[in-house]
């Protein structure tokens, strides 16, 4: 559920990529490496939420060809030991996402450069074997990222999805 929002987000990473004069549109070699996510939110009309809560943890890694997500709710409970209770299990679910796919690099658009991930390992089967587009912008060290419209599957709504990341290496 929250893991395909997620997924959606994930991209591994990142804010809004409306064109200004402060961004640039990205290069695929600009895109290579690691980045720490910062913010993942969801905009529905005029309300924005942050469907892995307001301090999102986690890490985008692009490769040429691959991406590999992970993003967790950085305030979610600390289980009481290592073997899960089912509850603790359930939250542990509903607080993160983790999936990674091949991409391909399409061309620049007006809102960056489009890039197409198809899913093929993610810890929402929901989401395996389907296809993500993304559309990325870097500026300096950040990079913001910006899916079209999809369904969060925590309110039923159909958001953007907008992510913020800084390069981590």
């Amino acid at each position: 559920m929250r893991n395909m929002l997620l997924a959606t987000a994930a991209v591994a990473s990142i804010g809004s990529a409306v064109p200004s004069n402060a961004q640039q549109a990205a290069t695929k070699e600009q895109l290579i490496g690691s980045w720490k996510v910062l913010s993942v939110k969801a905009i529905t009309g005029n309300n924005v939420g942050y469907p892995l809560g307001e301090k999102v943890a986690g890490y985008a890694t692009i490769t040429s060809d691959r991406i590999w997500v992970l993003l967790v709710d950085s305030t979610r409970k600390v289980p009481a030991a290592a073997a899960l209770t089912d509850a603790e299990s359930i939250a542990m679910m509903k607080s993160h996402a983790a999936w990674t796919g091949i991409y391909a690099t399409a061309e620049q658009t007006a809102d960056g450069i489009k890039l197409t991930v198809r899913v093929d390992a993610a810890s929402n089967e929901a989401i395996n074997n389907t296809d993500r587009v993304y559309f990325m912008r870097v500026n300096g060290n950040k990079l913001t990222v910006k899916s079209p419209s999809v369904i969060v599957p925590v309110t039923g709504a159909a958001s953007l999805i907008e992510v913020e990341s800084v390069k981590a290496d």
